[in-house]
This record gives structure tokens, sequence and C-alpha cells, in this order.
């Protein structure tokens, strides 16, 4: 990405946007990925130190999976949360400060559905699920 940016900045510098703009966006996606591999090794060590704490992380493949589950299953829930809360009319974008909660919320209960316990996995089912059916009920009834 870098490449391209310093590309996109030497050929593009005769048009009306700053060419070191676009080498800073670039950048700054190169940034994001570097955070976002981080925030995936830290998890995956996370799952090693607690082996005993999911079947999926015993092993070093099925502790990549267990993170890659977790972030997915988190950022689904935050994705189908905002998009249901925006239609109920709360305003999400006007409290930014939200986001990171609704994330760590929806990565503890994929965490909990992926548990050696049967109590946590079910109590996290049961959460995801009640927040899916008031979310879709709320939506009906508007």
């Amino acid at each position: 990405m870098v490449v391209v940016g310093v590309a996109a900045a030497l050929l593009l510098r005769k048009t009306t946007i700053d060419s070191w703009v676009l080498l800073i966006l670039f950048v700054g996606h190169v940034v994001l990925l570097i955070g976002a591999v981080a925030l995936l090794a830290v998890t995956y060590l996370l799952g090693t130190l607690t082996r005993h704490g999911s079947r999926l992380t015993e092993g070093p493949g099925g502790r990549c999976g267990w993170t890659l589950l977790i972030w997915a299953g988190g950022a689904a829930l935050v994705g189908y949360g905002r998009a249901a809360l925006s239609r109920l009319g709360v305003e999400l974008d006007r409290h930014p400060e939200v986001n990171p909660w609704l994330l760590g919320v929806g990565v503890a209960l994929v965490v909990g559905l992926l548990s050696r316990s049967r109590r946590v996995r079910v109590g996290s089912a049961v959460l995801i699920s009640l927040f899916v059916v008031i979310t879709a009920a709320l939506q009906a009834l508007n």
C-alpha cells in the first residue's frame, strides 16, 4: 500500500488533490492494518494463556480459528446492533465513545459461546438471542 501511495503521490502531482494527502491515506491504511494484526495477536496470546477455557484454544490451529471467530462474531453483533438501534432512532454517531463498549460486549458474548463451560455457553446464547429478538420485535412495532 505504501508503494501504491508513493506512486499515486508522484503520478498525480498535477491534480487538484494534494498528492501527499493520498500518500497519508495509504499509510493510514497500513497503520490500521498493523493495529488489526496486533489486536489479533494479543487475542491469540490470550487464547494461549487460557488454553483450558475453550476446546478451540487447545492447539495452535484452533486458537487461530478461535481468534478469528471471536472478532468476526463480535463485529457481526456490533453491526447488527448498530443497524437495529439506528432504525429504532438511537443515534450512536452522536456518542462515539459507546462503540468500543459495544464491541467489547459483542466479543465477550462470542467468547462465552465458545467457552468450555456449558453454563457460560447457554448464558451467552440466551443474551444474544434476547438482544436479537427484542430489537427485531421493537423494529416490527415501529
